[in-house]
């Protein structure tokens, strides 16, 4: 890669190396273009407080924009490109798509500022390389949230989007499944791990302090184990083996790294209610709903849940979704709620919904994802419409 030129060289560098249109107006301190090789022209800039992006155009560029949306990242993570989109990125400019995606200006559940900043490149793509003949729009997990909130909310500036392994029963149907397996695991396996459901101490050390401890609870116990994974309100289908990285990878690891995130974004009020919750499924629902601790949420916080982000279904625009079968992150039964909420709008023509029958979060591998947006193109540019 080049040295990156920046400041009022960007322009002079694209006369001189392309010949082309110059970039007009980039915006932020940071602004600057790369040559990268056979090429591929690259804008880096800066919007917001610490928001970085990248704008991709490729030389032989077939005119398609596709702007990417990452997933959550835990608040202490600090803000950065994320580096897993490069191969998607580089996928897909060979095969002549321009590619823009961000950082965002925040780490945690930061659906607001993704889908601000998500819908943003398309204006810094246009005023770079100028305007686009098609733009879609994809993202995994909260990221294919922040997708299906833009194609939803913005159905002028998209012609299909691509939502995979996301929430996309809505926000509270997946806070629901997350806090549930906490205040359960709580139950079968009491003070394994401190705290409790929206109670998480400050300084816990996830991996240190969290993680060998669940493992050791869980093997320790397979049968309870197994009864946990049973409670309708997890319902996670596993193996033992399957059970052990699934929670922790899943919904346990992420009620202990984002509980305090999002408290921060609800003014410390709980969105979690399971007051009116009857738990089933187990050897002694009885004793289940009797022992479990009980949360009650406010009308604000569950207010917010609701507006970042609860799917109205109301297609304009092709929409293929990816899902595993056995996603302990965001559970496959996602899918079966957005499609009934879609044909409730009389739109079930324009959804396609991809499943891949094996275990994991977003386990479709890169070949998966390029071959799902070429043919996501193929049908909202051809009218060739896709098989699930």
């Amino acid at each position: 890669m080049n040295k990156i030129v920046a400041g009022a060289a960007v322009a002079a560098l694209l006369a001189a190396c392309h010949g082309e249109r110059q970039p007009q107006d980039l915006v932020g301190p940071m602004a600057a273009v790369e040559s990268e090789p056979l090429g591929t022209q690259v804008v880096i800039g800066q919007t917001g407080p610490g928001s970085t992006y990248r704008l991709d155009r490729p030389a032989e560029w077939n005119g398609d924009l596709v702007l990417y949306a990452h997933g959550a990242v835990p608040p202490t993570i600090p803000v950065r490109l994320p580096p897993d989109a490069a191969s998607l990125r580089d996928a897909l400019v060979a095969r002549g798509y321009a590619f823009a995606y961000s950082s965002r200006d925040e780490t945690g559940y930061a659906v607001k500022d993704g889908v601000q900043r998500t819908r943003q490149l398309r204006g810094l793509f246009a005023e770079a390389f100028g305007e686009p003949e098609h733009t879609y729009v994809m993202g995994n997990s909260m990221g294919g949230a922040i997708a299906l909130m833009l194609a939803e909310k913005n159905p002028g500036l998209f012609d299909g989007a691509l939502p995979m392994c996301t929430l996309a029963g809505g926000t509270k149907m997946e806070f629901d499944y997350l806090w549930n397996t906490r205040a359960v695991f709580d139950y079968y396996f009491p003070g394994v791990i401190p705290g409790d459901a929206l109670n998480v101490p400050a300084d816990l050390d996830f991996s240190a302090d969290v993680v060998p401890a669940v493992r050791s609870a869980l093997l320790a116990d397979p049968a309870r184990a197994m009864e946990l994974a049973a409670v309708d309100q997890v319902d996670i289908h596993a193996s033992l083996t399957e059970l052990v990285s699934g929670l922790v990878a899943g919904p346990l690891g992420l009620q202990v790294n984002f509980t305090n995130d999002i408290l921060g974004r609800t003014h410390g009020h709980s969105w979690f209610d399971n007051t009116t919750t009857v738990y089933t499924g187990s050897q002694n629902d009885a004793a289940l709903n009797e022992g479990v601790d009980r949360v009650a949420s406010t009308p604000d916080a569950a207010s917010y849940v609701e507006h970042y982000y609860q799917p109205d279904g109301n297609l304009t625009m092709p929409v293929l979704t990816l899902h595993t079968t056995r996603d302990p992150v965001v559970p496959f039964a996602h899918e079966a709620v957005y499609a009934g909420i879609v044909a409730a709008q009389g739109k079930s023509d324009l959804l396609v919904q991809r499943t891949f029958d094996r275990f994991g979060h977003c386990g479709f591998g890169l070949a998966g994802q390029v071959q799902a947006l070429e043919d996501l193109v193929a049908w909202a540019e051809h009218g060739v419409k896709p098989a699930p």
